[in-house]
C-alpha cells in the first residue's frame, strides 16, 4: 500500500514544464564569469537581454526554444563571448547580459499538463509494447523448441 502511494505521488510531482516556468533569468553572464548553457524544460520564447550600458545594444529577437533545446553562453576559439540557442549564435562585446522567458509565450497550465501527460503515456506505452514484443518472442521461442 505505501508504495501505492508513493508512486501516485511520483506521478502527480510538478516535473519538467508542469512546474511554473522560470520568470526572470534563465542563464545569465557578466563579464568575467564563466559562461554556462543550459537544457530547456519548458518550450517558450527566450529573450537575449543586455543588463549594463557597456553590453551590445540589441535588439536580440525571440528565439522560441523546445523542450531539450540550450540556451545560454560560451567561448569562441578566439576567446570572444558567444550567445548560443538553437540555429543561433551571435558574438557579443564583453558585459552582462541573460536569456529570459517571455511570459506571454508560456503555454497555459493546463496545455503544459495535457503534454506532461502524452509525454508519460507514450513512454509508458513503448515500455508496455517492448515487454509484450520480449514476452511473445520468448514464448515463440519455447514453442519452437518443444
Amino acid at each position: 500500500m505505501p508504495r501505492t502511494a508513493l508512486l501516485a505521488l511520483a506521478l502527480l510531482a510538478p516535473v519538467g514544464c508542469v512546474s511554473p516556468p522560470p520568470t526572470g533569468s534563465f542563464v545569465e553572464y557578466r563579464d568575467g564569469q564563466t559562461p554556462t548553457t543550459r537544457a530547456v524544460k519548458c518550450e517558450a520564447d527566450y529573450a537575449l537581454v543586455a543588463h549594463d550600458p557597456t553590453a551590445a545594444p540589441g535588439p536580440f529577437g525571440r528565439h522560441h526554444v523546445g523542450r531539450g533545446g540550450v540556451l545560454g553562453f560560451r567561448r569562441a576559439a578566439d576567446g570572444s563571448l558567444t550567445a548560443v540557442a538553437p540555429g543561433y549564435a551571435v558574438a557579443l562585446p564583453p558585459g552582462a547580459y541573460s536569456w529570459e522567458v517571455v511570459p506571454e509565450s508560456v503555454p497555459p497550465l493546463r496545455e503544459r499538463q495535457w503534454t506532461e501527460a502524452r509525454r508519460h503515456f507514450e513512454t509508458a506505452a513503448k515500455f508496455t509494447g517492448m515487454t509484450f514484443l520480449v514476452g511473445c518472442t520468448t514464448l515463440l521461442v519455447l514453442i519452437v523448441a518443444l
